[in-house]
């Protein structure tokens, strides 16, 4: 789990570190798309390329956006999931201590013996239903 971690972290940093170069870049190409958006002397043509470079650059950045969202919901999952780890481990040792892991292993295995006695006797009370039935059968007979 540590190993996941750490790749988590080290992969949220560097896409993080994108995140950053490419919002800095897209400040900056937006500004120049709305210059030229605004200019009267533009075309028509250029006025739709600033629009689709604009929409496009936007498009990326809200993908890397939410890349870097999962990333860190990830890495929190990860995190609580290494917590949890560890306080069950820490519950083990405390029950191994106190000597309760090894009465619950006695009781699971009384546990067992009581299902398999059940099922004897309901095996038993089968078959004393058969014989009781069976001996109703004959009975008719010697009337």
């Amino acid at each position: 789990m540590d190993e996941v971690l750490e790749l988590l972290e080290k992969t949220a940093k560097r896409i993080q570190r994108i995140f950053d170069e490419r919002k800095d870049s897209a400040s900056k190409q937006t500004k120049v798309y709305e210059k030229i958006l605004k200019s009267t002397d533009t075309t028509e043509e250029q006025k739709t390329r600033a629009i689709l470079g604009k929409t496009l650059m936007l498009d990326r950045l809200e993908r890397i956006s939410s890349q870097l969202s999962l990333l860190y919901m990830l890495q929190i999952f990860a995190f609580k999931v290494k917590v949890l780890e560890i306080s069950v481990n820490n519950i083990s040792e405390q029950l191994v201590k106190s000597g309760a892991l090894e009465k619950a292993e006695e009781l699971k295995a009384i546990k067992k013996n009581i299902a398999s006695l059940k099922i004897l006797v309901e095996a038993q009370y089968k078959s004393l239903i058969e014989i009781r039935e069976n001996q109703n059968k004959d009975l008719t007979y010697i009337h």
